[in-house]
């Protein structure tokens, strides 16, 4: 009996923790973004081409960042218009564009999005490769149970 309190406290534990990490990551992001005047989506979408440098579709951004074309589109828009993004031909498909990484005129943004790495592999490096897969298989069993709840709340109200 001990051993399922004690279990259901770990559960408990570890929940409370993934939800205080997933909002002190907002909290840093829009922190980093306000200081950069930037949107939070923006600081998220240069993270992104940092650390994908190749050239990207704006469908893959759009779907990494759950946005809707058109919420993408300005996104982008804004990210050109600053510098930080440039657009070319996609040379797979002609009608499309893939979206680079200006890095140096996101220099500012960069820097910052570096030193939150810094911190990030700090932390990290302290686990085992063994530990890392661990959080690994974790955090994407995670990621597509929320994707699953979403799913199900979309049939609902379909």
């Amino acid at each position: 009996m001990h051993d399922i309190f004690e279990r259901k406290e770990k559960f408990l534990r570890v929940g409370t923790a993934l939800q205080k990490m997933a909002r002190k990551i907002e909290e840093a992001f829009a922190q980093t973004a306000r200081e950069q005047h930037l949107h939070p989506t923006d600081l998220s979408c240069i993270a992104l081409l940092l650390l994908d440098p190749r050239p990207i579709s704006p469908t893959e951004i759009n779907s990494y960042l759950g946005l809707t074309s058109g919420s993408g589109t300005a996104l982008l828009d804004r990210l050109e218009k600053a510098g930080y993004i440039r657009r070319a031909p996609n040379p797979r498909d002609r009608r499309g564009v893939c979206i680079t990484l200006n890095e140096e005129a996101a220099r500012e943004p960069i820097n910052h999005l570096r030193k939150l790495q810094t911190q990030y592999y700090h932390v990290t490096d302290r686990f085992s490769n063994e530990e890392l897969d661990t959080i690994h298989a974790y955090l994407e069993g995670i990621a597509n149970l929320a994707f699953k709840v979403d799913k199900i709340d979309d049939d609902r109200r379909a």
